[in-house]
């Protein structure tokens, strides 16, 4: 039997919702009962559980298994695997990861993409909204509810994450010998400095930490060294990780060691898990916001014949004033990036991007790697916010004309990209305005809605009081929701027209009650 919530006096109605019992939660279970939609949702399909809901823990489970019986019966034809639940998409799909994202991004869902054919990940939150928006309860859910669902789904999906990865314990310490030892480490980490005895550098020329994971066994599962002092430009300290390694080179151990160390506290920014090691700059903080604008510099105390560990970004150095840079444009004199162990010394600049020697190099960028190039020879590359990025990584907004860089290669939110239009756009705000533009040109304008259709068989019309003109206005409504809406006395049927108000005295249209005078009138007349 379905019930709907109901309350006995005034006294009932505040002990669930009332002020001292749980503000939030009174006010998304408030939201959920007087909403419209919600209301309208359960007439028309003849179930009024979601009336009914007086918990958070009831509403969270009900409502799930409401989304997904809707995704099934409205015939969406993928699946979406997220944990134990099974969702269905008109876009969306999740592989054989089951949204779990290749380097191991905890606060993202990886899913197949059916309109633009191809993978991609989302903010869980983000991607859990948009998936239930695909069904008719998720639509007419309040923005309260979907936002208590979606914090749920996020929470959710954390623990569900991080227990498929194996279980481990954080170290960080000074055991650099520990990290770097063959021995110590579980499977093959594909790093050229492991084993080969060059990791004093850590711990007598910079400040750093050893940061590792360690599996049942104690064996080191992945590892990276924490720079604990790096400096901005700003003379800010910031403690950045990188060099994250793992056996046999597993993205998700990484991203796993770099979310203990961010819930433990232990560092303010990462490389961030996938860039390559040529990519001095691609830090990003706590949030995963980039720290490309920023130049850091660590202290560095590195003479000829000390042991080396090959650097991948604090490469740069300057043996007369004892700073490592993150950056090419400096005042160096040696590079640390070399497998030889020691400084080299070096009588030309390398060109990375020509494959030659040249006299000077400025670093550039080319499809988001970072590289040198010669100086005297930059015609590929265009000046974009002071950094040298290759021309073909440049787009132009189709919208506002502005300037991007292509997100396939500079990591950014997928926010910018349409998938009405399938295009590209440089912000939030030209998407929007790009997509109105194009369902205003080829779409169809519902008025009781204020939405645009794709099809104009979704619509009918139906006669819109204008008070001022004292006139009835053709207006188009939305074919389903007309019966339920004149059963609701939303809307009123006279004949086979719909109004959308009427003279609530003669239950008529206006003006209906001066003809039917008239007629009177008029048949009088014929009798005498």
């Amino acid at each position: 039997m379905n019930k709907i919530r109901s309350f006995n006096n005034a006294t009932e109605f505040q002990g669930l919702f009332g002020i001292s019992n749980g503000t939030r939660r009174n006010k998304i279970l408030l939201a959920l009962l007087k909403s419209k939609e919600v209301w309208r949702w359960c007439r028309e399909h003849g179930n009024y559980d979601l009336l009914g809901i007086s918990s958070m823990a009831e509403l969270k489970q009900v409502v799930i298994n409401k989304i997904i019986d809707a995704g099934r019966n409205e015939n969406l034809a993928y699946e979406v695997v997220l944990g134990k639940y099974v969702y269905y998409s008109g876009i969306y799909e999740t592989d054989e990861y089951r949204g779990v994202p290749e380097d191991g991004t905890i606060g993202f869902v990886r899913y197949y993409n059916h309109e633009r054919q191809d993978v991609f990940k989302k903010k869980a939150g983000r991607f859990y909204t948009q998936l239930i928006e695909e069904t008719s309860i998720g639509k007419a859910l309040p923005q309260q509810v979907k936002v208590f669902l979606a914090e749920e789904f996020c929470m959710d999906w954390q623990v569900y994450v991080q227990g498929s990865l194996p279980e481990f314990n954080l170290h960080v310490d000074d055991n650099f010998e520990k990290i770097y030892s063959r021995e110590a480490c579980e499977g093959d980490f594909h790093s050229c400095m492991t084993g080969r005895g060059l990791h004093s550098f850590y711990s007598d020329a910079v400040k750093a930490k050893a940061a590792y994971l360690t599996n049942k066994n104690d064996k080191v599962i992945a590892r990276a060294v924490i720079y604990t002092a790096a400096k901005d430009e700003d003379g800010k300290v910031w403690r950045l990780c990188e060099r994250q390694y793992s056996s046999d080179s597993n993205e998700i151990l990484k991203r796993a060691l770099v979310d203990s160390l961010i819930q433990d506290n232990q560092i303010d920014g990462y490389k961030f898990v996938g860039a390559d090691c040529g990519n001095s700059r691609g830090f990003v903080d706590n949030e995963g916001n980039s720290l490309n604008c920023k130049r850091f510099t660590i202290s560095c105390d590195l003479d000829w014949g000390d042991y080396l560990s090959y650097q991948d970004s604090f490469k740069w150095y300057n043996m007369d004033d004892n700073v490592a840079y993150n950056y090419y444009d400096c005042d160096y004199q040696y590079r640390l990036d070399t497998t030889n162990g020691e400084i080299e010394d070096e009588e030309s600049a390398y060109d990375e991007y020509h494959d030659r020697d040249v006299a000077d190099t400025v670093t550039v960028y080319y499809h988001g790697s970072e590289m040198s190039c010669d100086s005297e020879d930059l015609d590929d590359f265009e000046d974009y916010d002071g950094d040298w990025i290759h021309y073909e990584d440049i787009l132009e907004c189709p919208y506002c004309s502005g300037r991007f860089l292509d997100p396939e290669y500079y990591p950014r939110d997928e926010h910018s990209h349409s998938d009405l239009l399938n295009e590209n756009f440089c912000c939030d705000d030209c998407k929007n305005q790009a997509e109105l533009e194009f369902k205003k040109t080829n779409w169809f304008y519902c008025d009781f809605d204020k939405e645009y259709f794709e099809d104009s068989d979704e619509l009918t019309t139906y006669h819109a009081w204008n008070k001022e003109k004292g006139i009835y206005e053709e207006k188009t409504i939305r074919k389903k929701v007309v019966d339920l809406y004149v059963d609701c006395e939303i809307l009123h049927k006279h004949g086979n027209e719909i109004y959308d108000q009427i003279n609530e005295q003669t239950k008529l249209p206006f003006g209906f009650e001066a003809e039917q005078e008239q007629e009177v009138e008029e048949e009088t007349l014929i009798a005498v």
